[in-house]
């Protein structure tokens, strides 16, 4: 009596662990988190991407001018470290949920401030929770796509495009972020002790100006304080030719690239060696 009460709770047990375990299958619309560090912080893109399978998409399984969850499953989401603008529009640091309202030729882009919607119907979504709309062009994609697609693309030191693409369309959503107001004020201060200021960070400065096409008188007196103090950096010769080059003194920074061409071979470094030289033709070219 006592083995066949054992037993009997020994196959209960077992039916029980299985019966409590959760069948694993592949998920019809992949789970996707991507993160992009743009200017002096990062994008985080969380979203689920559905296939096409053979149905019309736009006009069809996403009907226009309905707002659209902008993703399966739920809603996509996009946190931003620091305040930007999307869209034109500002948008302070956080997490927003993106919905959408597709048409034949433009969307509305709909950042929201309710993160925890799943499903639009019932009316749980309010427009009173939006943080900002804005309209994006539709462009025609010459090949389809058949699986939902967000990315970051055209890369800048401060902006960047979110594209949304599936089926025959995309739309580009543009992102700016207030980068040069945050290097100002590193800027004054790290250099507000010249004794103190490194070489690299000087470096770092004047390669800056040079990238946003600005101050650059400002960026050749940070180049020269980084040459002060290390006086054969063929890679700081060379940023100075280049923002010379950009200025226009054509000649001068001829002669600046010759001799960080020299500083590179002396270093044996093959790559500014080749570099330098490229850069020589270029200058020539001009």
């Amino acid at each position: 009596m006592m083995k066949r009460l054992l037993f009997l709770i020994l196959v209960a047990s077992c039916c029980g662990t299985l019966m409590g375990q959760r069948l694993q299958t592949p998920t019809l619309s992949p789970f996707t988190e991507i993160s992009q560090h743009l200017g002096l912080s990062s994008i985080t893109l969380t979203y689920s991407r559905p296939s096409a399978k053979g149905r019309k998409v736009f006009g069809g399984l996403v009907p226009y001018g309905e707002v659209w969850r902008t993703a399966a499953n739920a809603s996509s989401k996009i946190t931003f470290t620091e305040a930007v603008q999307v869209g034109g529009q500002a948008v302070p640091a956080g997490t927003y949920a993106i919905y959408s309202i597709p048409g034949p030729s433009t969307w509305t882009i709909i950042l929201h401030k309710n993160l925890k919607l799943r499903s639009l119907a019932g009316g749980g979504y309010q427009a009173s929770n939006d943080l900002c709309r804005f309209e994006v062009a539709v462009r025609p994609n010459a090949h389809k796509v058949e699986t939902f697609t967000m990315q970051f693309a055209d890369l800048t030191y401060n902006s960047c495009q979110l594209l949304i693409k599936w089926e025959y369309v995309t739309v580009a959503i543009p992102i700016q972020m207030p980068v040069e107001a945050g290097v100002e004020a590193q800027i004054d201060s790290l250099f507000s002790d010249p004794s103190k200021a490194s070489a690299r960070n000087y470096f770092a400065a004047a390669q800056f100006y040079l990238e946003i096409g600005s101050r650059l008188e400002q960026a050749i007196d940070y180049i020269d304080l980084a040459l002060g103090k290390d006086s054969d950096n063929f890679r700081y010769a060379l940023l100075k030719s280049k923002i010379l080059h950009k200025q226009g003194n054509k000649e001068e920074a001829l002669k600046v690239v010759e001799e960080a061409h020299e500083m590179a071979k002396t270093a044996n470094n093959a790559n500014y060696i080749e570099q330098t030289r490229l850069y020589k033709e270029v200058i020539k070219a001009s």
